[in-house]
């Protein structure tokens, strides 16, 4: 089930830099691809943008593996972080507005709800009828 012996498999020697690269190049390549097939899905569903962004910013974390240059590895985490932060504000300026929340759910409701209101009312609509010629029995 569970390997105890993983942190000792991890640092093996097919991880290069432990310091800059904890995860070997497969276990780095899998966990992008996951994260990438979720945040598609999860966009797909529910059509917000920082979906989107965090869908491509994961993958291109493995642009890591392209260089050991130090400038390139600085680089890589600004635009990181912009791409995280551009993700943040999203979630702030495309937020579902409530007239839109509630619009989507009065028209999700309206069809259960017209269903009710037409039973009750063909009742009433009897019942007035049983009441005129229950009036015209009295006289």
């Amino acid at each position: 089930m569970i390997d105890i012996n993983m942190l000792t498999t991890l640092s093996e020697a097919e991880i290069e830099n432990p310091n800059l690269f904890p995860f070997p190049f497969g276990m780095h390549v899998g966990f992008a691809i996951v994260g990438l097939i979720f945040f598609l899905y999860r966009f797909v569903t529910d059509k917000k943008p920082y979906q989107l962004i965090f869908a491509f910013a994961i993958p291109f974390s493995l642009t890591i593996w392209i260089s050991e240059n130090r400038a390139w590895f600085y680089t890589l985490g600004a635009v990181e972080a912009v791409l995280v932060l551009c993700a943040f504000i999203t979630t702030f300026f495309f937020k579902d507005k409530p007239e839109e929340a509630s619009a989507k759910s009065a028209e999700a409701d309206a069809p259960a709800e017209d269903d009710e209101a037409d039973a009750p009312a063909a009742d009433n609509e009897a019942d007035s009828d049983d009441d005129d010629d229950d009036d015209e029995d009295e006289e």
